[in-house]
This record gives C-alpha cells, sequence and structure tokens, in this order.
C-alpha cells in the first residue's frame, strides 16, 4: 500500500524505526541506580511526561499502540468508555485487558460518551463513573483512582466532590480533527500525521499531559513519531499516577 510505504520512510527518517536495543542507549530509569556512587554525582533527573489516550478501547489500534509504546518500555494512561468494553456498544474486553497487562493505566472517561459532567444530572453522573469502574475492575483487575471528563467538561463543585482524581491535559493533539478520510490521498494523510505530532512536539514540556485518541489509525501513525521524538529529547513517558505522584481524590490536574 503507497500510505504504508509512505508512513514507514517517515519514521524511518524520524528515527521512529529504530527502537532502543537492550543494554544499548536505554533511557535511564529515575530510581535509587541514579543515585551518587562513589562519590560521583547523581545522573539528572529525566524529563518525564504522561501520554494519555481517550474514547478506546479500540481492537486494532490500542493493541499497536500498546505494542509500541512497549518498544521503549514506556508507559501510557487508557481513558476508557465502559460500553466500548464490555460489549454493549462494542467487544474491546480483551483488548483492555491486554492493556492492562503491559503493564499500563486504566481509567475512567464515561460510559456512553453521551453526557457531559457539568450538566447531567447527579444520577447520571453517578451510572457514569460507578459502571465504567465496574467495567474496568472487571477486565483490568484493578479499581481506578482517575477519570476524564467527556470534553473536559465538569464543574468545580461536581469535581470536588468526586471520588476520583480529575485529569485534564496541557498539550492537546487535536488528532479527532485530522483523522484519515476514505478519500484521502497519501499526501493528504501524511500532512495529517505530521499536523498531529507538530501540535504535540511544539507544546510539550516536563510535566505535560498530553491528549491523544486510540481509536484512529492517523493517531496510531503519529504515535509511533511522537513516542520516537520524545526519546530522542530526553523524556520518559510515564502514567499519569506515576507522573503525580499520588493524585488527590477531588483535585483537577491539567499537568504542565
Amino acid at each position: 500500500m503507497i500510505l504504508s510505504l509512505l508512513l514507514a520512510l517517515t519514521v524511518s527518517l524520524s528515527g521512529c524505526g529504530d527502537p532502543p536495543s537492550e543494554g544499548e542507549n536505554t533511557v535511564p530509569s529515575t530510581n535509587a541506580s541514579n543515585l551518587p556512587v562513589d562519590g560521583k554525582p547523581a545522573d539528572p533527573p529525566k524529563k518525564q511526561v504522561a501520554i494519555t489516550f481517550d474514547d478506546g478501547p479500540h481492537n486494532i489500534w490500542t493493541k499497536q499502540i500498546v505494542n509500541e509504546l512497549g518498544r521503549y518500555g514506556f508507559t501510557a494512561t487508557f481513558f476508557v468508555i465502559g460500553n466500548r468494553v464490555d460489549g454493549t456498544a462494542y467487544n474491546g474486553g480483551d483488548t483492555m485487558a491486554f492493556v492492562a497487562r503491559q503493564g499500563h493505566e486504566l481509567a475512567i472517561h464515561g460510559y456512553t460518551h453521551e453526557l457531559y459532567y457539568n450538566s447531567c444530572t447527579d444520577a447520571e453522573f453517578e451510572f457514569e463513573l460507578s459502571k465504567t469502574a465496574e467495567v474496568i475492575g472487571k477486565w483490568g483487575g484493578k479499581t481506578p483512582v482517575l477519570m476524564r471528563p467527556i470534553g473536559g467538561a465538569i464543574s468545580k463543585e461536581r469535581a470536588a466532590a468526586c471520588p476520583y482524581s480529575v485529569i485534564l491535559w496541557d498539550v492537546d493533539s487535536e488528532d479527532w480533527r485530522y483523522k484519515y478520510k476514505p478519500d484521502d490521498t497519501p499526501e493528504m494523510m501524511q500532512e495529517k500525521v505530521d499536523t498531529i505530532v507538530n501540535n504535540v512536539m511544539s507544546q510539550v514540556d516536563d510535566g505535560s499531559i498530553i491528549l491523544l485518541h486510540d481509536i484512529y489509525e492517523s493517531t496510531y501513525d503519529a504515535t509511533c513519531i511522537i513516542l520516537a521524538k520524545l526519546y530522542e529529547e530526553g523524556y520518559e513517558v510515564v502514567s499519569v499516577s506515576e507522573l503525580l505522584g499520588e493524585p488527590i481524590p477531588g483535585k483537577i490536574y491539567y499537568g504542565g
């Protein structure tokens, strides 16, 4: 396929096709091994960012993204839609279990993706969160501690009363604007990928929370390049909980 060849060329040029080899050029971890030894200064702490994916799981692109993250030893946070997991609207349970097995963080986005949390009723809000938490516990094996409101919309009062930490973002890829269309030419598709990558890399900084969506092929293609660039620039990609330390329930986090 022409597109695949063009994207492969782009990835190769960007370095995405050359993940770090085991024992060579690996990303140093920010743990006790970086403390001073025999009077030598410690390695400087790594710059850290959290990449987050909304609206999944998707049985193709979510798995591909997880595999790409694994090439670098990176972890991410996936804010899932409950009815894409349990078979009500989409059968993604096996994919979400795969995400959890690979060590990534699962968090709440909503059950239906049809309600905004600054305008829905208390009963609707409770259902959206509790039902999704139930699904995550069933397939992911852990109780979630984070949530992201649909569209980032939530009142301050409802956020403060929320039993989960509310996670927004400071880097918006706007990838949903640049998803592939059936009549796109390879050049048009490449331009969309480049735009997503630039939207991220032009804004990212130490401590950023990056917003992407794991349900688009274009996002997968862009993510390959973004991960390579972040690695090359000395960033470590971690989950939101790793980035924040111990997120506080009811508090809103933006990143950056």
